[in-house]
């Protein structure tokens, strides 16, 4: 008997879907709230769901039973209570080599925009204001110092392009060593906060722990030069957004290009929205066409795998083959 998967609308690209149904019972949720995932996954005796944004909680992972393998169509595993799945033998698999690439470009976009302030410019010109040019002169980025924070496959992608520009790279990751960071032309730095002053940009792709949550707060952004720039494209929390509203409104630093928030999406009154020094881009660094035809190709194998009782690569927590329920 084909086990079942369940899928959440909106779902992952058709490469993955194919492949799903060609070889599972495909049953597609209607949104992921917690009652409707539970009530999917219940009634059809799903053996997997496979997430993009949707939280799975303990609730969810207790009540079905069925469930073997929790599928997570990307990178971050925030939204998954990871200990939860172990607890109960539900294996947690995600795709961490398929956006990496989308990402390093979208953190190159930004910093080439900010430096240029690109939004602005255009809002200038389609107002009429021509004038601008002689009023603003943009900064280039060559020679000028970039801080990687979290140099995992992201991180070493953003480098090597960053080093295509002449940047100076640094890099701040307590997990990776300072010959594996020499490997891609980039200094390890130990002291965070002694660090800051000396970045003309920092770029934030650590993932979101009880660690790294409010990373950069208002000492971090009181460290920075005036004429600096922040870019996050990692989890919204790793600032603390009103810090980084204060610094942005007295201009002291110059600007950000934000992918992520804490909140997303934004409330449309929130005054953070207007301020004229900062580009935002709706969580979508990975998005790209290209990204997510991998990604989908990639869980959809890799839950296939777990499904059939054959070990998946890409198992982020393997305190559970002790008793995973795919493996009984």
């Amino acid at each position: 008997m084909k086990k079942t998967v369940v899928l959440i609308e909106p779902t992952i690209r058709p490469v993955g879907v194919e492949y799903l149904q060609n070889n599972f019972n495909v049953v597609l949720a209607s949104n992921g709230s917690e009652e409707t995932l539970i009530d999917a996954i219940q009634a059809n005796q799903a053996s997997a769901v496979i997430v993009r944004v949707e939280h799975i909680t303990r609730k969810i992972i207790e009540q079905c039973p069925s469930l073997e393998v929790i599928g997570m169509h990307g990178v971050g595993l925030d939204t998954i209570d990871v200990q939860a799945a172990t607890e109960n033998g539900v294996m947690v698999l995600n795709a961490p080599f398929s956006n990496y690439v989308s990402v390093a470009e979208h953190a190159i976009m930004s910093i080439l925009a900010l430096s240029r302030s690109l939004r602005t410019s255009d809002l200038k010109v389609r107002s009429g204001e021509w004038h601008y040019r002689e009023v603003y002169y943009p900064m280039e980025v060559n020679f000028k110092t970039l801080m990687i924070v979290g140099m995992g496959k992201i991180g070493q992608e953003l480098a090597k392009k960053a080093k295509a520009f002449n940047m100076q790279v640094l890099g701040f990751d307590p997990f990776v060593s300072a010959s594996d960071m020499k490997l891609y032309g980039v200094t390890k730095v130990d002291d965070l906060d002694a660090a800051i002053p000396a970045c003309d940009f920092i770029s934030l792709h650590a993932p979101l722990t009880k660690g790294t949550h409010h990373l950069f707060s208002a000492k971090q952004f009181g460290l920075m030069k005036p004429t600096a720039y922040i870019v996050n494209l990692g989890r919204g929390p790793l600032i603390d957004q009103a810090a980084l509203y204060e610094a942005l409104k007295n201009n002291k630093i110059a600007g950000a290009g934000l992918d992520v928030l804490e909140q997303e999406p934004p409330n449309q009154d929130d005054p953070f929205l207007a301020l004229d020094n900062v580009i935002f881009t709706p969580h979508f660094g990975g998005d790209t066409l290209e990204a997510k035809d991998r990604c989908s190709e990639s869980i959809t194998l890799e839950v296939g795998k777990a499904l059939r009782g054959n070990m998946p690569s890409s198992l982020v927590n393997p305190k559970v083959l002790a008793n995973a329920r795919a493996f009984k």
